[in-house]
This record gives C-alpha cells, sequence and structure tokens, in this order.
C-alpha cells in the first residue's frame, strides 16, 4: 500500500480489504492478491509461490518481499508477474494501471559493523549453518569449539548481534526451552560481508604454468601441499559451486597460517609456483585463525573448496570489477537469502 501510494500521485488510492489489497482507479476497483517472499531472493520467490494461497479469480497477485534481487525480477518478469518491495520497487500491471519503478541501489554504508575477529568467524559459522536450513543457535561452549574463541568472546559476539537484531532469544531465557535463534539471515550476511569485504589481505603472489585451472590443482597442487591445509576460493571456486560464464584467473588459494609462515618457501616451490609482483597466476592467502577449521571441513575433498559463505566474501574482497555481480550470482543461486 505504501509502493501504490506513493506511486499514485493522487491518480488512485490503495485500501486494505479481507482478501488483500483493493486499488482504485477511475471508479473501478481492482483486487490485489499480496505474496510474501522475506528477503526476496529467488529461493524466497519459489518457495512463497509454491506455498501461497491460490489468489481469487479477480484478483492480480503480486509478489511482495524486503527487497527483491535482480535474479527475483528476472524471474517474475519472465512469468509476468507484479512485484512490491519495501526498498520502493513496484512493477504492477492489473487492468489498465501500469506501474514500473525500478528498486533503488541501496547507498554504500560508510559505517563498518563493529565485528572483532572472533566475532566474524562466529557469524561465518551461523551463516554456513543457515544455508541449509538451520537457524538455531548453538551454545556458547559448542560455539568456542567450532570457531577456536573463548566463551567471553562468544558471548560478547551474541550480545552484539541480539543488539543489531540478527539473532534473538526465542524460547525461555535460562532453563532447558532456553533457546536462541538468527531471525535475520540476510542482514547477519550483510553485516558480515561488509565487514569482512574490508579486511587487509596477507598474500602471495605467484607464476605458474597453467593452462587448465582444475587440472593443475589436481595434478600438481593437490599431491604437492598437505590435506587440510589449504582450499580453494575465488573465481575458480565460483565455477564449481555456480558456474558463470568467466575467466578464472588467478587462481586463489589459502594456505593455513602456521605453513604460510614457516614452510612458504618450500610449499611454492612444491607446486612449481614462483612468486612475482607482476602477471600472478596464482595468489596464495594466509589462513588466520579462524580460517583453518574450514580448511580442514573440507579435507576430503580432492579439491577443497571453502563454503558457499566464505567464497561469497571472498569474491566482494577480490573479484575485481565484477565482484558484486560475483557475489550476488552465488548469493541467489546457492546461499538463498
Amino acid at each position: 500500500m505504501r509502493a501504490l501510494r506513493s506511486a499514485s500521485g493522487g491518480r488512485f488510492d490503495a485500501r486494505p480489504t479481507s482478501a488483500g489489497v483493493e486499488l482504485c482507479h477511475d471508479g473501478t476497483a481492482h483486487p490485489l492478491h499480496p505474496i510474501w517472499a522475506g528477503d526476496g531472493f529467488p529461493a524466497d520467490v519459489r518457495q512463497a509461490l509454491g506455498t501461497s494461497t491460490p489468489a481469487p479469480p479477480d484478483a492480480t497477485p503480486v509478489v511482495v518481499a524486503r527487497r527483491l534481487s535482480a535474479g527475483s525480477r528476472t524471474f517474475l518478469a519472465e512469468r509476468g508477474m507484479s512485484w512490491a518491495d519495501e526498498a520502493g520497487g513496484l512493477d504492477l500491471a492489473a487492468g489498465p494501471i501500469l506501474i514500473r519503478i525500478p528498486t533503488l541501489t541501496p547507498p554504500t554504508e560508510t559505517a563498518r559493523a563493529r565485528f572483532t575477529a572472533a566475532a566474524g568467524a562466529v557469524a561465518e559459522h551461523l551463516l554456513h549453518r543457515a544455508t541449509s536450513g538451520e537457524t538455531l543457535v548453538p551454545l556458547v561452549s559448542d560455539l568456542a569449539a567450532a570457531v577456536g574463541a573463548s566463551p567471553g568472546a562468544i558471548s560478547r559476539a551474541l550480545t552484539y548481534f541480539d543488539a543489531q537484531g540478527w539473532t534473538a532469544r526465542t524460547g525461555a531465557r535460562r532453563g532447558p526451552t532456553s533457546r536462541r535463534d538468527v531471525v535475520e539471515r540476510g542482514a547477519l550476511l550483510d553485516g558480515w560481508a561488509t565487514w569482512y569485504a574490508a579486511r587487509p589481505d596477507d598474500v602471495v603472489t605467484a607464476h605458474a604454468l597453467i593452462r587448465e585451472p582444475d587440472t593443475w590443482l589436481a595434478d600438481v597442487l593437490a599431491p604437492a601441499w598437505p590435506r587440510g591445509s589449504w582450499a580453494v576460493t575465488g573465481l575458480v571456486a565460483l565455477q564449481h559451486r555456480a558456474p558463470l560464464a568467466t575467466a578464472t584467473n588467478p587462481v586463489d588459494l589459502y594456505l593455513e597460517g602456521t605453513v604460510f609462515d614457516l614452510d612458504l618457501r618450500d610449499v611454492l616451490a612444491a607446486a612449481e609456483l614462483t612468486p612475482t609482483d607482476t602477471g600472478a597466476r596464482v595468489r596464495v592467502l594466509r589462513a588466520d585463525r579462524y580460517t583453518s577449521p574450514l580448511l580442514r571441513a573440507a579435507r576430503d575433498e580432492e579439491v577443497p573448496l571453502v563454503s558457499d559463505v566464505r567464497l561469497y566474501g571472498d569474491l566482494l574482497r577480490r573479484g575485481g570489477v565484477r565482484a558484486e555481480e560475483y557475489a550476488m550470482h552465488l548469493r541467489e543461486q546457492r546461499i538463498g537469502f
């Protein structure tokens, strides 16, 4: 109703009805059937369309969300469906009325989220769980063991997340029914990614003879580097998780921090990598203490890849001129919120 009234310029009115919303223009009422799609990603839209109450025969279905992503807008346009979002976008065809107002790009955040490294690790862990539908926040002791942080640091992180509205207590405050849940997955991902993408890199660039990245990783790197000490991220990982027609140069690799600090020259030589300042084909990134568990978790893969959430952050951080396009493609296709 806000979107309609904002777009009307006084030419029509919108009012609630028992069945939804009614758009009144030139003495004629056009019933609209709103379908709530949450954060507005394609997975949200598909789920909403599959589970919503069918629209009455004379009503126009309108998908509504906090912010319809580009992929969702394309999905709905291909099906000739109307939509509106809280960001001010509107695409409505009802009877003789046609309104098209694009969703505005949100302003760049100037204030970086107040994350510590430990809080970033907690957020990443919770977001990774949320990609499989698990929103329950584990016990502080379990989180501390999972990310390698102190219980005090975990508690401070969760208190901060509660204050931001990303997590909330949904049961009794104490006792067997007490629980905390991630209640705003998309907002938590936005906050974490803003902080993560602005962090400095500890990286060594190198040259290698690479004709096809997957072949080089499987035939040269995997036999040379210890399992559990490395993982692939960046554009090569994107091609595995959510293929997009794009170049995959350079190859981005995480290397466990201790190995990076003590044995870097030897492991580079073992993989036939030559340090260089120009024309780099490979970027070797130092994995900090909170990244190392990600490497160990992927050790059973022939070519280990970082999680979708870390990959999303890495694409924003190092994806070049198309960083946001790559990251949003992954978010729509794999993360889903």
